[in-house]
């Protein structure tokens, strides 16, 4: 049988590469001028020109230049200011996505490969992300925005050419790390 078709965004495992447990939950907010939705699983971006004591958020990347801030757990509507929750992507917290299959699904050969993100629109009736791994730009390349760092076990989850493949995932480019230029 084959894999269904099921963008949820990026879900956090809530552990981290190195065993871990997952990274707190930090507080956020998006601002009433971001004309977009954030969806549950969404992946963020910190922005500037915050409204409160705690920082400011959207979804507003692109991919492959943007650098990765976390994971949303919270919906917030468009062109309201809403209280968010989210999962920082630093300290190698472990995520679980989709691919697209925009060729043949993720592969175990894909594995310790990186990747886009593909910023699909969410579902307005379960507020869940679209966001998917964009299959087409897995490479070598480091400036790329994630890592596929395993597939994710379970019975529903076949590696074969029916796509829509879930990976567990790193972000590299990472707005919590060294060398990163503030917002």
């Amino acid at each position: 049988m084959a894999n269904r078709d099921n963008p949820h965004g990026f879900r956090p495992l809530m552990r981290s590469l190195s065993g871990g447990p997952g990274a707190a939950c930090m507080a956020a907010h998006k601002l009433v001028g971001y004309g977009t939705a954030l969806f549950i699983n969404d992946v963020i971006t910190r922005v500037a020109n915050g409204t409160k004591l705690t920082q400011a958020i959207s979804a507003a990347i692109t991919p492959g230049t943007t650098v990765i801030g976390g994971v949303n757990l919270t919906y917030g509507a468009a062109s309201t200011a809403t209280d968010h929750t989210i999962v920082p992507a630093a300290g190698y917290q472990v995520f679980e996505a989709q691919d697209n299959k925009d060729t043949d699904g993720i592969g175990v050969a894909d594995v310790n490969k990186n990747f886009n993100v593909e910023f699909n629109a969410g579902n307005t009736v379960s507020k869940i992300s679209g966001h998917e791994i964009d299959e087409s730009t897995i490479n070598t390349t480091n400036t790329l925005d994630g890592k596929i760092v395993g597939i994710f076990r379970s019975p529903d989850n076949l590696i074969d050419a029916s796509g829509f493949v879930r990976a567990e995932v790193i972000f590299n480019r990472v707005q919590f790390s060294d060398q990163t230029t503030a917002i």
